[in-house]
């Protein structure tokens, strides 16, 4: 993966992980998702987080790469990231 772009990630306080966890996504129709704390899926083009691979590569900081790569953020203590099987990744506060 050395032709690949590493981006450094996001750090995520209390605040915005808590506001991402309550929030219910929805589609396009505006249908609601069946769970709180939708961030993303590696199914959406370009994804949000994990490697995109350009037809071409791209440029970042003046060289060429092939591709990126997003990595999740730095969460707020008491919080994690799940996968929700066929959706996505959600933010969850862990329950103490």
């Amino acid at each position: 993966m050395k032709d690949i772009y590493k981006h450094k990630p996001e750090v995520w306080d209390a605040t915005k992980c808590l506001k991402l966890s309550r929030h219910v996504a929805t589609d396009g129709m505006g249908t609601p998702y069946p769970f709180k704390g939708y961030i993303g899926s590696s199914a959406s083009r370009p994804t949000k987080y994990g490697t995109e691979t350009y037809n071409g590569g791209c440029i970042c900081d003046d060289k060429w790469y092939r591709g990126e790569f997003f990595p999740f953020p730095k969460l707020a203590k008491g919080f994690k990231i799940e996968h929700v099987s066929t959706w996505g990744w959600r933010i969850v506060k862990i329950k103490p």
